[in-house]
């Protein structure tokens, strides 16, 4: 059958028939032994690949999703074989890993903990389930594991055309974030439970939430993290570098600077204007849409230079304080009432001295609650730019109960 099969869309084909049985209810164990059959040729990305033709003929995004765990189990034995690939320290890659690392550990102690709890008398088992409540509470912090693909990985993913993996394996965080957040709930809610109840909680509930910890795992490092290393340049891998930290770390800090071979990468243009983009350190616009972005901006916006120099007011139709053209180049203490040019010129002189960042004011203007802030811009060196106003009415936030997770569109 190896000569059937050793083209690789051949071979993809083969799979997706094989996983197209297991979506119409066919036995697992016969479905395993035939995958394993044909899979000598196979390689960690014809798992991305097979994901991503199903969906696109036709199996939706949400079955696929719940076969991830089943085609990923028959597919186990052959997945094994594929070596997690290897980065030196404080390359992205290497951080996830060593993130896993310490996920791992955590895992392995709630087990052994649960083991515990069947051994331990009724007196000792409050603590056993405390150890527990805490290591869970330590696992939490997955979340920013998770993050950094969702925002930093798979976005180059996305790039090349490979959507369907990563929405699938998004789905997969954020089933394992429900479990993790569910179970500890419940333990924070439980009262004078008795240690039956615990060892019950724990395998039907707390084990199962584990095991999703560990199955993402092994799904980076055997399929994502071997694509990902083929798939993305240096150039990219740097810029998930320089970015990760805004983010945070999970359980792990890097403990190296990591520079991409051939020497430093600039990570983003300089600022730079063209014929029809505006392109800054984080994304590019039309001056069209700029402008609209602006006047739709549910704040009003006003930019005072390091000269004290008005340079620029924010557009829009329902401004709470006047604002006209005439101010632009104008010093901003004429722009105040003489009765309060002394608070704008003690903002600015501790802003341009370096002693504050942030100044808040709210008062009632008109029967509406209105919150103004001043914030000092600086540059990267910490030399003070001049300072932003931001005016913006909280009347209805504050008004704000409860929750609206389903669309409801307010009423004009």
């Amino acid at each position: 059958m190896s000569e059937l099969i050793n083209n690789r869309q051949e071979r993809i084909e083969v799979m997706k028939n094989l996983i197209r049985q297991l979506h119409e209810g066919r036995d697992e164990e016969k479905v395993r032994r035939q995958l394993e059959s044909v899979l000598q040729e196979a390689d960690y990305s014809d798992v991305f690949l097979m994901e991503i033709q199903l969906m696109e003929e036709g199996i939706s995004r949400e079955s696929i999703t719940k076969l991830c765990d089943v085609h990923t189990k028959v597919l186990k034995k052959h997945l094994d074989l594929t070596e997690t690939p290897d980065a030196v320290p404080g390359h992205p890659l290497h951080t996830f890993l060593q993130e896993n690392q310490a996920l791992l550990q955590r895992t392995a102690h709630i087990r052994k903990m649960i083991a515990e709890l069947e051994k331990v008398s009724e007196e000792e088992s409050a603590d056993v389930l405390m150890k527990i409540r805490f290591l869970l509470n330590e696992l939490m912090d997955v979340d920013k594991h998770y993050r950094r693909k969702e925002n930093l990985l798979f976005p180059f993913f996305e790039k090349n055309n490979l959507h369907g993996p990563s929405t699938v394996m998004w789905t997969k965080h954020d089933e394992t974030r429900t479990y993790l957040k569910s179970v500890i709930q419940s333990l924070n809610e439980a009262e004078n439970i008795s240690q039956k109840e615990m060892i019950a909680f724990a395998r039907l509930a707390i084990e199962p939430a584990i095991e999703s910890v560990e199955e993402m795992i092994y799904k980076e490092e055997k399929i994502l993290f071997p694509t990902a290393m083929d798939l993305l340049t240096e150039q990219d891998w740097y810029d998930i570098y320089l970015q990760s930290p805004e983010i945070g770390f999970c359980l792990y800090y890097p403990e190296f600077e990591w520079v991409p071979e051939g020497g430093l990468v600039e990570n983003v243009e300089k600022f730079k204007a063209s014929d029809d983009k505006i392109h800054l350190p984080t994304g590019s616009f039309t001056l069209e849409q700029l402008i609209n972005i602006f006047k739709t901006l549910p704040v009003d916006l006003t930019f005072v230079d390091a000269e004290d120099t008005v340079r620029y007011f924010s557009p829009g139709k329902d401004r709470i304080f006047d604002r006209s053209r005439p101010i632009l180049g104008r010093k901003v203490q004429y722009c105040h009432p003489p009765k309060s040019v002394n608070i704008v010129n003690q903002i600015i002189k501790d802003f341009k001295e370096g002693k504050q960042d942030v100044a808040r004011f709210w008062i009632n203007f008109g029967g509406r609650f209105i919150y103004i802030s001043y914030y000092a811009i600086r540059n990267d060196q910490g030399t003070y730019l001049g300072t932003l106003e931001v005016t913006q009415d909280l009347t209805d936030l504050r008004a704000l109960e409860g929750e609206r997770r389903l669309l409801q569109y307010d009423e004009e």
